[in-house]
């Protein structure tokens, strides 16, 4: 009864660890119900299949692969990341599982000359502790690799390396073990290749890693160029918008002083027929100067404007008030850059040639949304939006670039067409602004 209730408690905590493992690295995809559902549903199936297994068999052997299986499905209805991604999770776990009940089982054998079988099948002190000591190192082990997390995509042939990996070394693990339980003997040896394996595996990891980082510097690099490219934009339209501002104030002047002349010769319709054709003249002049908390945002929201204005496109921005005033100057630079260059780019192709801005926080994100108009669908063309620019080496970030952002902030992008537009929503989460 004792042995029973011990073995499901200790199969209800690993596969508890296991779950919370994979959700914490890959993040779910939902903040409702079916968060929760998922976890407990799944967690239930994961203890269910692990019990019935370590019923039937003292050593699973190959049934091993059945737990990747059950968290990958789980990953696949309810985690976010891609495909392959998930896969290399699962398998990953699973190898981390097995390293760690094996090895300590093993470790613990060969220092107290106890027998592996016994280890095994008998239920006493003895494998309590040492079943006890592969949890506690199980929990560590996770929330260690927790501290670093690495989501970035690779390319398919890096994706098939890493998940071989794993996959064939829990074959080697089951291998070893089916051979330690025949001879014990040679423990000591099949404590050396376990070693290797594991550091095979921990190789793949640092791999994984390695790659994320030289990915995640091309990207640094890319959003820097992109901020001063941007930087560089803002100083030519301000320029630009700077002078008509003093082209307007001169014109002012002068038509001041016909209204001037208008009032005094008791012509006095006149000149208010004369002050509404001023008003209609000089607004577009005078609309797109924007005042926000946040002078980045302003800096780079009336550069385009004024390039806007040059380019008779109509740009309409709506910002809550305060909704950007703890926005990271840099930040805000690569996300109005970005999704201010595109719209325009866009925008001046169609017949309406309009842009609407609208910024507000909703909750704790920051919702912007922009939208320009369109004469054909864009997303049934290049659903993947790709450049359609000949040099697609220094173009065709910008998506990639907001898609980081989007990342950094533990956001969410998505792209739309709805009444003949075409729309960006991002919204990114408020907590990290600032830092």
């Amino acid at each position: 009864m004792v042995e029973g209730l011990f073995e499901l408690g200790v199969n209800l905590v690993e596969t508890l660890i296991i779950l919370d493992f994979v959700t914490r690295y890959l993040g779910c995809k939902y903040s409702d119900w079916r968060k929760y559902v998922g976890f407990i549903a799944f967690w239930m199936i994961g203890f269910a299949e692990l019990s019935y297994i370590n019923y039937l068999f003292s050593f699973e052997g190959l049934a091993v692969f059945l737990p990747i299986v059950i968290v990958f499905i789980y990953e696949l209805l309810f985690l976010n990341g891609k495909v392959l991604m998930k896969l290399w999770i699962s398998a990953l776990t699973q190898i981390i599982v097995i390293i760690i009940a094996v090895g300590t089982n093993l470790f613990v054998c060969y220092v107290i000359d106890y027998d592996l079988n016994d280890m095994i099948n008998v239920f006493n002190t003895t494998r309590v502790i040492s079943v006890v000591i592969t949890k506690v190192i199980l929990f560590y082990v996770t929330r260690m690799l927790l501290r670093r997390k690495y989501k970035n995509p690779l390319g398919g042939k890096q994706w098939i390396v890493l998940i071989v990996i794993p996959l064939i070394s829990l074959v080697s693990l089951v291998a070893l073990m089916i051979a330690a339980l025949n001879n014990e003997e040679m423990s000591e040896y099949i404590l050396c290749g376990m070693a290797g394996i594991l550091l095979v595996n921990v190789s793949d990891y640092y791999l994984f890693a390695t790659l994320n980082r030289d990915y995640e510097l091309k990207l640094k690099i890319n959003m820097l160029e992109q901020n001063n490219q941007n930087a560089v934009k803002i100083i030519e339209n301000s320029a630009a918008f700077v002078n008509r501002m003093k082209s307007a104030r001169h014109d002012m002047k002068n038509q001041l002083l016909i209204i001037s002349g208008s009032i005094k010769s008791g012509k006095s319709d006149e000149a208010e027929k004369y002050i509404e054709s001023l008003t209609d003249a000089f607004l577009p002049e005078v609309q797109y100067f924007i005042n926000s908390d946040n002078e980045a945002f302003n800096a780079i929201a009336n550069a385009k404007a004024a390039l806007c204005y040059e380019k008779k496109i109509f740009l309409e921005i709506r910002e809550m008030k305060n909704s950007l005033k703890d926005f990271d100057a840099v930040d805000t630079g690569i996300l109005f850059g970005n999704l201010l260059d595109n719209a325009i780019e866009a925008a001046e192709k169609t017949k309406e040639r309009k842009i609407t801005v609208d910024i507000k926080t909703q909750g704790s994100y920051l919702s912007v949304l922009v939208a320009n108009s369109i004469d054909h669908s864009v997303l049934e063309e290049n659903a993947a939006l790709e450049t359609t620019k000949k040099d697609k080496a220094h173009h065709g970030t910008g998506i990639k670039t907001l898609k980081e952002l989007v990342r950094k902030y533990d956001g969410m992008i998505q792209f739309f067409e709805e009444d003949g537009e075409f729309c960006c929503r991002i919204m990114l989460g408020t907590m990290d602004m600032g830092n």
